[in-house]
């Protein structure tokens, strides 16, 4: 008897193994190792700068041997910094379920792209002793990332702050798509414990395209002397001296207009308009 349970044990092992290479042998020659195949109907796709990076995935379709359409697993994998003024590279990636991947890149233009602009909140002026610091007077909007003032760099400064004077600083900031841009700003350290006058203007830095016309003094809001005894007198816009010589509105760049005006106790108070001609 127990001779005939050894026979059927080992018919019964026999036939597992059999099982399991065949299950073995099946799984190996199904094994599937395709990667998925793009399908694209054109190697440019426009977008907008607001649009979300879904818009990125355009006239592209996916398809695999075994899973068929696979088109809702394409993700964009990466997007190259600008390789023109307004183009990137971008790289998508798709995976099949058996975790094969393929990827695809072609090229985006942003149709309303623009670089990141500055915003000059307050003058650049700061008392003798005092730290110069940009990042309380300047921020910096890019348009499909906001507020990217974080990345201002101090890029070159002649800035003394024990002595005054007028000092130069070079600011830079750069978005994510690489484009970097420069800001030129005159800084003045002044001795606060003298009483001179001030000029506060609606704006302390403007963009203006190539060929607009400006009226330097329709930017000044109020003019104030602290050694004046009429304290309900109020000084004339038109008592301000303006100074735009070195500006040139034909010509892409940064330029400054100096605004002017002489105390009481003559002393004269200085404020600077920046104007980046596009």
């Amino acid at each position: 008897m127990l001779k005939y349970v050894r026979i059927i044990l080992i018919v019964l092992f026999i036939l597992a193994l059999g099982g399991s290479g065949a299950v073995f042998f099946y799984n190996y020659t199904h094994e599937d190792t395709s990667a998925p195949a793009f399908q694209c109907d054109a190697q440019l796709v426009e977008v907008s700068v607001q649009d979300p990076d879904e818009a990125l995935l355009r006239g592209l379709r996916a398809y695999d041997n075994v899973d068929g359409d696979v088109s809702d697993r394409i993700r964009v994998k990466e997007i190259s910094t600008l390789i023109d003024a307004n183009e990137v590279n971008v790289t998508y990636i798709v995976f099949d379920k058996a975790s094969n991947y393929a990827t695809f890149t072609r090229t985006a233009r942003y149709v309303d792209y623009a670089p990141p602009r500055f915003e000059l909140l307050k003058p650049m002026i700061f008392n003798v002793g005092e730290a110069v610091s940009f990042r309380s007077s300047v921020t910096v909007t890019d348009l499909r990332e906001g507020d990217i003032s974080g990345r201002l760099k101090l890029e070159e400064s002649t800035v003394i702050n024990s002595s005054p004077g007028t000092y130069n600083v070079k600011l830079s900031a750069a978005n994510r798509m690489g484009d970097t841009i420069y800001l030129p700003l005159t800084v003045q350290v002044i001795d606060s414990s003298v009483s001179r006058p001030s000029i506060k203007l609606r704006k302390y830095l403007i963009y203006l395209e190539a060929g607009e016309r400006l009226n330097p003094r329709r930017y000044i809001e109020s003019v104030t002397d602290p050694m004046s005894t009429d304290k309900e007198e109020t000084i004339p816009p038109s008592a301000v001296s303006v100074n735009d010589s070195g500006l040139d509105l034909s010509t892409p760049g940064i330029y400054e207009v100096y605004y002017y005006y002489t105390g009481i106790s003559q002393e004269v108070a200085t404020v600077i308009l920046t104007v980046i001609v596009t």
